[in-house]
């Protein structure tokens, strides 16, 4: 009894004398941190810019890049945003050809990030780059982790959060969403011919679709019964196929673009609800994405651009971009509640299936199925 009271003595004595020394070097690990971060930002200062390209998919970039102004007034932010990727990665890459490598960071679609940087291996790894600890606490991201595209999990970083479900659209004047028990119910015979569908290329890809190819409550099946059993009209022009819907000369619209932003402007259309049809519903990073280009001429701005950008200051500055938008959102669990549209809130007790898996990510199989139904 003897030398068991004296060994618990000394283990108790033992256990006062760890958690006190832990209690000290604590605020110095959080002081530390700070004075890293400190650092990183006066050397940006001297650097004076960062540079960063962005598609018009990631929202309103002005105001993004309006925001990290105010923030940091003494790094001037060179941001360059115009069009679709397919506008823009010309100019980047006829820059680099020239020898001219102007741009630190771009925003985009991770699809195209992937298949335009990461497969031409022009893309630094980036998670040297952060440093902040609001940005490295793993526990403020949705599922406890930073999200990756590529197979590495190293240079196609995703923060946007989407809601996705099967992505048909109705007109409101025509079709009662009431009426409406799954994604199956509209594709049945009665609908052949009143379908307008996008006509993707052979170098598109889309995260909308690649959700229902892999869905196993949809699936090639369900691509199939659409595109050729339906005999949809096709279109190639996004606007386009809002426009028809909008006009009732399509009830129905298989992935119609931007529908949240035409209801919001007065006109009888909506998306499908994915918490109204039994199908299961999706997340991804639709337009969400960021990779650092190797050779970016200004390494501490950057730091601090991404850094910031990620922080939550940055993703509310994301989400204010995109204010007609109402299911996007960020990977970042902890923006208000009152910066988030009610369908871009994640729902705790929803299993949700994730898109941007590296295993999905090439579109060729998907193609290859819209091939040989436009061939009949």
């Amino acid at each position: 009894m003897t030398i068991q009271f004296h060994a618990r003595y000394l283990l108790f004595v033992n256990t006062l004398a760890v958690f006190p020394a832990q209690v000290v070097m604590a605020p110095d690990a959080r002081l530390s941190a700070s004075q890293e971060w400190e650092a990183v930002v006066k050397r940006a200062e001297q650097e004076g810019q960062v540079s960063v390209y962005a598609t018009d998919s990631i929202g309103n970039a002005p105001m993004i890049w309006a925001a990290f102004q105010k923030r940091y007034p003494k790094i001037k932010i060179s941001g360059t945003s115009m069009g679709r990727g397919s506008d823009l990665f010309p100019k980047l890459f006829a820059e680099r050809r020239a020898g001219k490598f102007l741009t630190d960071v771009f925003l985009g679609a991770p699809t195209a990030l992937y298949q335009n940087f990461y497969r031409a291996k022009i893309v630094e790894p980036i998670p040297p780059m952060l440093v902040h600890p609001g940005v490295t606490d793993l526990s403020k991201w949705w599922g406890g982790k930073h999200h990756y595209v590529d197979p590495e999990g190293q240079y196609v970083f995703m923060y946007e959060s989407a809601l996705y479900g099967p992505p048909i659209s109705f007109n409101t004047n025509i079709i009662n969403e009431k009426d409406i028990k799954s994604a199956w119910d509209l594709v049945q015979p009665q609908w052949k011919g009143k379908y307008a569908a996008l006509q993707l290329g052979p170098s598109q890809g889309s995260t909308a679709l690649t959700y229902v190819y892999y869905h196993p409550q949809l699936g090639p099946k369900f691509i199939e019964r659409l595109y050729r059993d339906l005999e949809p009209t096709l279109f190639r022009e996004l606007r386009q196929g809002t426009d028809w819907l909008s006009q009732g000369k399509f009830p129905l619209c298989f992935l119609c673009r931007r529908i949240d932003r035409a209801a919001m402007q007065g006109l009888p259309v909506a998306e499908l609800n994915p918490y109204q049809v039994e199908e299961k519903p999706g997340l991804g990073s639709g337009s969400g994405a960021l990779v650092l280009l190797n050779r970016f001429p200004n390494p501490n701005s950057a730091k601090v651009f991404l850094n910031w950008f990620l922080l939550l200051e940055g993703q509310i500055a994301f989400r204010q971009a995109n204010t007609d938008e109402l299911r996007v959102g960020s990977l970042r669990e902890d923006l208000p509640p009152e910066v988030l549209p009610l369908m871009a809130r994640r729902q705790k007790d929803k299993d949700y299936i994730w898109i941007n898996r590296p295993e999905w990510m090439d579109f060729k199989p998907i193609n290859n199925l819209l091939e040989e139904l436009r061939k009949g």
